[in-house]
């Protein structure tokens, strides 16, 4: 996606976001779980979704033991898919969607399992 058409995309979901918290001038008694749920998972959506962005994830193994993963958004592929580039595939052997987690390997994922990170 070209730089011009990532900053549209940002525009659309920061508008779609506002207009969610638009209020009708009355108080609100009630929290809408499914609302906040929405905004989250697009606001997660938008920071990972900007080619060049490190994200980092964490896979479960087993029971008890995580392993944290991390990689560079190469491109969205789907509404909801990001492509990420590995650049550090954790401690231990892990594969995600049936994709073995090396050095360079090429995942196809939710864009909401990662998070934007520093590494």
């Amino acid at each position: 996606m070209k730089s011009g058409g990532s900053t549209h995309f940002a525009g659309l979901i920061l508008l779609a976001v506002l207009s969610g918290c638009a209020s009708s001038g009355k108080p609100q008694d009630s929290f809408d779980p499914k609302l906040a749920s929405n905004v989250s998972a697009t606001a997660a959506e938008a920071a990972v979704s900007k080619t060049g962005t490190k994200v980092c994830r964490w896979v479960q193994l087993g029971i008890s033991e995580r392993d944290l993963v991390r990689g560079v958004v190469q491109q969205r592929e789907q509404a909801t898919a990001v492509r990420v580039r590995i650049e550090d595939p954790g401690r231990f052997t892990n594969s995600l969607n049936g994709t073995p987690l090396a050095r360079g390997a090429l995942v196809l994922d939710k864009a909401v399992a990662w998070t934007p990170c520093v590494f």
